[in-house]
Order: C-alpha cells, then structure tokens, then sequence
C-alpha cells in the first residue's frame, strides 16, 4: 500500500510538471487570494499594507469604536503576556459559543435540551481542569456573564442578556509541538471535538429516557452542538483559506484586522506584516483607554502618543543608520585613525557636520544650513578626494537651481539627501558588481533583482526606474497625442496587428571624469537606453511572424521613441534617485580600481564586504511590488490603446518593453589637464570654495562641499596596517622561512 501511494504522489508531481511546461508563464503569473468570505468584517481591506500612518489611523477609529479591537488586545496581553507581540509566526482567536440555543433546539435529544445550565458548567470545569493539567497551553476557557462591562461586547457578538456563554480564548502554538492544530482558530474547535463528548457522555448518565451515550455518538451529538451554539469569533488576521475558513464557518459572524488570504500568498505577508506593527501599538492604546474611556479623551491622548512613539522610533533608526553608516559622534581625542575606534568614521561624509560639530572638521557648506535657492533633490555626489595617509576626505555634491516657484530644502532634507547618497556609495562598495541589475520580465518572477541589492535605496532606484521608463514609452505612444498618433501611423502591421514587443535597458552612456592624484571630478555621468526588437513569447506574445516588419519598427522606435526616453531618463525629476545612485556608482568604481591597483584608500575595508550596514532599508518595500505592479499593469492593458480607425472601426494598438537597468560596469573616458582646463578651468576653485559655502560654478550648477580630517595614525598603527597587508604578510612569511631554515644561533646544547 505505501508503494502505491509514493507512485501515484510521482504521478501526480509528473502531471503538475508536464502542466506547467504546456501553459507558459502558468506558474510565474501571480495567484492573487480571493476576497474575504461575508461571515466575518474586516477593520482593514485586504492587503493592507503596515505603513506607521495607517495603523495608528485604524487605532485611533478602532479602539474606541470597536470592542473586538479591545477584546483582541486583551487577548494577546493574557496569552502571550505583557510584552506579547503577536507577529507573522503567531496568532491568537477569540471564540464565543452560546449555548442558550440548545434550549430550544427541537432536533436534539430532550435530554439535551433541558441540562444546557449543566453543559455549560461541565465544559467550563473542563476547560478549568485542562489549563491546570497544561492540556490546554495557551487557551482560556471561560464564561462571560452579561453586564455593564459586557455590553458592549454581547450587542458586538450577537448575544442577549439571557444567553449561556463559552468563550475561548486560544494562540498558535509550534508546528513541531502541535503540527495538527498551529492554527488559533483550530485549536478552540479542536479543543471542544476532545472534551464535549466527554461532558455529554456525562449527563447523558442522568438521563430518564434511555442508555447513556458513549464514543461514535457522542462525537457526533457534540459536533452537532458545536455547529448550532457558534456564535462569533474574531483574530486579527481573517482565518487562512481553505482551512481555517472552513471550519470558522460554524459561526454566525466574525471579525478580524485585516484579511489573511492563503497560506503564504502576499495577502498573507501582508496581512502578517501589518499585524506586527499593530498589536504592540494596541498593547499600549488598551492601556490608554482604559484611563480615557470616552472617544474623545482617549483620540486626544493617542493623538499625543502616536506622534511621539513616531518621533522615538524615527530618532532610534536614524541614530542606527548614521552609526552603521559612520554618522555617529565624532572620532575619541587621539584615537587611531586607523585600527583604532575612530576609523569607522570615513562614511560619514556630509550628513555628520549637521548632527555633531567636530573640531577637525572645519566649516562646511552642508553644515550651513542655508540652502535656498537649492534643488536638493538633485543632489549628487560629483568630487572626491581620498588622502588615507593623512587621514583627509573631501568631497563636495552637485545640484541644481531651484526652478522658479518651486521648492528647495532645509537642513533636514539636505541630512536626508546627502545620507541617502552615502548609502548608495555604500552599496557600491560593499556589494559584489556582479550584482548590480535589476530585470523586469514578467515571466521571470524569480530574477528581479539580487537579494541584497533589493535591500538598499540604490536597488530600489533602479528597479523603480525600470517600470517608470515602460510607462515613460506608454505615455509617448498613446495614440491621441500627437507623437504616438505619428508613430502607429508609421508602424509596419504584421498580419493585420499593430504590436511591437522589445526589450529596453538603462545603461552607463559617456561617462567622464578627470584625475588629479588622489582627488576625482565627475564631469559628465549620463545615462543612455538599449534597446532591441525581441518578442518574449508565451502569453505575453505578440505574435509577429514577419521578420521585415519587425526589423522596420525596431528602426522606427530606435529613432523616434528612444531619445525621448533618454531625455527622460537624464533629465526628470522621478529618475533622480536613479541618477544620484549612479554617480555613486562612478565615485565607487574610481575607489574600487585604486584598491585594485594597490592603492591605499580610506574604504578598504569595506570593499566586498557585504556589510550594507545602514545602507540597509527598513522601510518596509519589498522588491516584489514593483515586479506586482508591472504583471498588473500588462493584465490591465495599461499599455494598450484603442484607437478609432476608418469608418467608425476600431482596433487595439499595444506595445510591450521588458528589460532592467545594468550597472555592473562602468566604462569612462579619464580628460587629461589640458581637456579639464578647456572645458573646466574653474571648476577645482568652485569645489574649494564649496568646503564652506554653497558655491556656484559658470553652468549654474551649485556646489556644496565638506572635508573630514582623521587624526593621523601612530607609528604602531602603521606598522600594524603594514604587516596587515599583503606585503606585510609576505615579510612575515619570509622571516618565518628563514628561522625554520636557519634556526637561531647560539650556544648547542652537549650531546
């Protein structure tokens, strides 16, 4: 009998193979879970996502407005403690059985009918006797008599001052202790399949009418009690579908946060990550209502307590990304500038002037404060200077004017920008270039971007560049403006069909720089866009058979289409993160190829590190939602146009473009001085300047810099850098071959 079972589980696992090989991109495509059923309301719509806002939003309206917000909170606290927190690896559920019902109940024995005050008191002596036994870990079971605390919760639930109430309070539990019942909403039930039998065969020995009942009919009377007596339940997650919706569906209504979905679905992430972040906040709102049990004190003072609980939380995660990014508190007097507590100081670059004055620092433009007049958006890291021996560090950001009416910044916002460049340069160094690209193709779920890339701003930059440059070309070619109306006019049909599907990706265009020893200027740092006729296939297919008409449009969007996506990409203000995480890039790779070349640099011990330190984003993104976004955006046509041909006909016009963003090299041309001088000459002057004032340069480009002084490192220090080397190690070993080979002299011992 196993034998045939393990043949039918390779059968099936061959059928689901062969499956997914006959319907292309079948398994990539997105299984989204269905809308929560109508038995129970949710506080939340699905797929809520947990953004601070909107859960201390369903806080302030959820409790004070409904008791099940309370009752959950209440729940959490006595299950898992005061400090419980309820994440994605646990839940909790709260059920109510009324069994008033039974009184009435003309398809149950008599006998039934008329004990309902004994059950009721029996299963709550059980529930009792398997808390104490440890039967029953983590569950209550206990009765809720009617009265002014109650109320509110018997008119949510459904229940009248006479009805007989079990109520259930139960947590998930490990699936290695209870691989059966992980389930909160589960357990309650399985919990009362275990001990109502055993209550019923009790009182049925009382009974006047007849035998008492035992096993096989008492397990089915109990399930036909525990079918009628459901009343409500609530969790703040929906229960998971199929399972759990099941078995919830005894009772009449129910609550919950938000809505579950599938066990593993994005729903279910979702729903887990808001969760998270909502029951501690709830933890501390209960403690604050019970002290403001009217709706308006208690808005006021969550009001208060949200804004600063937000505040702590913003300060304690800056704090931790200046300190991993080397933000912190300036370098101890006379520690080490390498090898000792102050080296791990060069990253700070221009955001630590505005958070610590340090005295070796010196003036900064950036510590100013005084940035009217500043885009500060479009800050870029453009120069730097690495003097590791003298424990110096220059650098200075680009930026544009400020356009007439619109915004500059302030010292908050230049910290934010200048941080968020050095994250990026941080990435640049510490990651592998080898992974540096991200890749929209909607039948390549699984290769969207590398794992640590799609944990920093910079891999954000570029995924979200992606999708922005496919809806750039989407707006161009809607065919009532003017540019798209010419261009399908233009395109060669294939068969009747107006598609064209390509693959397009953002590059390094002309990069240039000039070198001054130890010092580099990025002058130029465009991006440009690749492009190629490729039909990806599958159900995403255009279908074209005609190599003539594809090769014609593949021309047609090479010239007329291209350089405006390139303009874009180079020049609007949604691809700014892109360009300020490429110019990094260029700065990294200047760093990398010293190290390389046996360069001493202030970042060595970061390159290839794969420390993302606090380059780390904790925002809550996830890489997913961009490529979700774009497989949306195809089901819903957002990239196909109806377009009114001759007579009143009509037909659809769609593109597809597929394809990413590649930084994993980056060619550049090295100016000479006499190229800088040309076309430059008073460039070093601006950077100089920029040290202590915003300055700008002839192009109108605005300049603001700052230096960073480490005290030199001691003669131990050196030494200890040196033998640390490779050259070093190399002395070592050859001072070690010499002693094994020569041994030391001396006086021989006698024989």
């Amino acid at each position: 009998m196993p034998q045939v079972r393990r043949r039918l589980a390779a059968l099936a696992t061959l059928l689901g193979v062969a499956l997914s090989l006959l319907v292309p991109g079948a398994s990539a495509a997105p299984k989204p879970s269905p809308s929560p059923p109508g038995h129970y309301r949710l506080l939340r719509p699905p797929g809520t996502t947990a953004e601070d806002a909107e859960v201390d939003a369903a806080i302030r309206e959820g409790m004070p407005g409904e008791p099940m917000v309370r009752e959950l909170t209440e729940a959490a606290v006595r299950i898992g403690g005061k400090n419980s927190v309820i994440s994605q690896d646990g839940n909790i559920s709260v059920q109510w059985f009324d069994l008033k019902s039974l009184a009435n109940a003309e398809d149950l024995p008599e006998w039934v009918r008329k004990k309902v005050p004994e059950i009721h008191d029996l299963l709550l002596d059980a529930g009792a006797e398997s808390a104490r036994s440890g039967a029953a870990e983590r569950m209550i079971i206990e009765g809720v008599e009617y009265g002014e605390a109650n109320k509110e919760v018997y008119r949510a639930i459904g229940a009248t001052p006479d009805s007989r109430l079990v109520k259930i309070t139960s947590g998930s539990t490990s699936r290695k202790t209870n691989p059966d019942g992980e389930h909160s909403e589960l357990r309650a039930i399985q919990w009362l399949e275990k001990y109502l039998p055993n209550v019923l065969m009790e009182v049925s020995r009382s009974r006047t009418d007849g035998d008492p009942i035992r096993g096989s009919k008492a397990r089915i009377l109990a399930r036909r009690i525990m079918d009628r007596t459901g009343l409500y339940f609530a969790s703040p997650r929906g229960p998971c579908l199929d399972k759990c919706d099941r078995a919830t569906r005894i009772f009449a209504g129910g609550f919950a946060l938000v809505h579950y979905g599938r066990m593993g679905s994005r729903e279910s992430k979702a729903a887990g990550a808001f969760v998270s972040l909502f029951m501690p906040k709830a933890r501390i709102a209960l403690g604050l209502w019970k002290r403001n049990p009217s709706r308006d004190a208690f808005v006021k003072a969550w009001d208060e307590k949200a804004t600063a609980m937000s505040r702590q939380k913003n300060a304690r995660q800056e704090e931790a990304r200046r300190d991993n990014l080397g933000l912190g508190a300036c370098p101890p007097t006379g520690a080490s500038g390498y090898g000792g507590a102050g080296e791990r100081r060069v990253l700070a670059m221009a955001a630590r002037p505005l958070a610590a004055s340090c005295a070796e620092s010196g003036s900064s433009a950036l510590a100013e404060g005084d940035y009217g007049g500043v885009d500060l958006s479009t800050l870029e890291l453009r120069y730097l200077s690495d003097r590791p021996d003298a424990g110096d560090v220059r650098y200075a950001f680009s930026a544009r004017a400020a356009s007439p009416g619109g915004t500059s910044g302030d010292g908050p916002q230049a910290a934010a920008a200048a941080t968020a460049a050095t994250a990026d340069l941080r990435t640049w160094l510490v990651l592998s270039p080898q992974t540096f690209w991200v890749n929209l193709n909607p039948t390549e779920p699984d290769r969207v971007i590398d794992p640590a890339l799609g944990q920093t701003g910079a891999g954000r930059a570029m995924l979200e560049a992606d999708l922005r440059m496919k809806r750039t070309q989407g707006k161009l070619l809607d065919p009532d403006t003017a540019f798209g109306a010419r261009y399908w006019k233009a395109m060669a049909r294939s068969e009747g069909k107006l598609c064209f599907s390509s693959r397009m990706w953002i590059v390094p265009g002309d990069v240039r720089v000039y070198e001054d020893d130890d010092s580099l200027y990025v002058l130029q740092a465009p991006l440009t866009v690749k492009m190629k006729a490729e039909d990806i296939g599958g159900s995403y297919s255009c279908g074209s058979t005609d190599p003539a008409a594809s090769a014609r449009n593949e021309e047609l969007e090479r010239s007329t289409v291209l350089p405006e996506i390139v303009k874009a990409v180079n020049t609007a203000p949604e691809y700014a993160p892109l360009r300020r995480a490429f110019t990094a890039r260029v700065v990294a790779e200047w760093i990398r190829r010293r190290h390389e070349a046996g360069h001493r640099t202030s970042f060595d011990d970061l390159i290839d590190s794969g420390d993302l330190g606090g380059a780390r984003r904790d925002d809550g993104w996830r890489p997913r939602q961009v490529f979700d976004d774009y497989v949306r955006s195809i089901r819903d046509r957002e990239f196909t146009f109806r377009q009114t041909v001759r007579r009143g006909r009509t037909t659809l016009v769609r593109t597809l473009t597929f394809g990413g963003v590649d930084f994993g090299s980056v060619p550049t041309t090295t100016v000479d001085a006499a190229e800088m001088n040309r076309l430059h000459p008073d460039l070093p002057r601006v950077v100089r300047a920029s040290a202590s004032h915003p300055e700008k340069g002839r192009d109108g480009v605005i300049w603001l810099g700052e230096r960073q002084t480490f005290p030199e490192p001691s003669l131990w220090t050196r030494a200890g850098d040196f033998l640390s080397g490779r050259t070093g190690v190399l002395v070592l070993v050859v001072a070690g071959l010499g002693v094994v080979l020569f041994g030391f002299r001396g006086r021989r011992p006698k024989r």
